[in-house]
């Protein structure tokens, strides 16, 4: 057996929430955290093997309430974002991950910066342009911390935004390895270089996985088909001579 190692996990929410609504279409669940971690985990221990035996020290989760203000829109219309169905079942779900355990929120402010049009539908109905505010920086506060203290020896980013190359570049002189969990997302160059180990999601890989079994199998039936088909011109072609031969 190795020597310990504390593994702290840090999940940018947006950007968790982003990811996963585009692979599941819906939002996730406490239970979905949940297995984020225990997977997250699980890779890192795999990874070690008997190098070190790595440990949860504490789960962080990055990300604003819901906007709940009355605002006005282009056409008149007064809208209230504290009576949407979605502002209801996202403060529940941040409520809701306070019963995981080793569980640490981080919450930053939600602005409103006015209305948009998208650049693709310039002549459609305006959207509400929200900001996070005070989400990155308090990722990087903490690994800043994390790296003056001698009590963690593994980050686990669930992010994908290379503003924390800053901090990553901290940790790692200190001795911490960093992990990136992209979720699928397109790694930029700066943001792999600064890491030590790139963790596979465990959704993805399935999803991998079951598309090469389904090529595979169309493979093949297409090879089949062609030995088929092979077979059945070797059987023409030796008819052709044989009637040749009797005329």
């Amino acid at each position: 057996m190795g020597r310990i190692s504390n593994v702290a996990i840090l999940i940018d929410g947006g950007f968790y929430k982003q990811r996963f609504k585009k692979k599941h279409g819906k939002y996730p669940s406490k239970y979905n955290v949940k297995t984020l971690i225990t997977d997250i985990i699980n890779q890192i221990k795999k990874k070690s093997g008997e190098d070190s035996e790595d440990i949860l020290f504490r789960s962080y989760y990055y990300d604003c309430l819901p906007f709940d203000k009355v605002i006005k829109h282009p056409d008149g219309s007064q809208i209230d974002f504290g009576e949407s169905k979605l502002f209801n079942s996202q403060t529940k779900f941040i409520n809701s991950l306070t019963e995981i355990d080793q569980m640490a929120l981080r919450l930053g402010e939600l602005s409103f910066n006015g209305w948009r049009l998208s650049p693709y539908h310039p002549k459609g109905d305006p959207s509400p342009d929200f900001r996070q505010k005070g989400v990155d920086m308090k990722i990087g506060l903490d690994m800043a911390w994390m790296a003056s203290r001698d009590t963690i020896h593994k980050i686990v980013l669930v992010a994908g935004d290379s503003d924390f190359v800053s901090p990553m570049k901290l940790v790692r002189r200190e001795g911490i390895l960093i992990y990136i969990y992209p979720m699928g997302n397109k790694i930029k160059a700066e943001f792999k270089e600064h890491s030590d180990f790139i963790l596979n999601d465990s959704d993805m890989t399935k999803k991998n996985k079951k598309n090469s079994a389904k090529n595979n199998r169309r493979l093949k039936i297409e090879g089949t088909l062609d030995d088929v088909l092979k077979v059945s011109t070797q059987k023409n072609e030796k008819e052709t001579i044989k009637d040749d031969k009797a005329n």
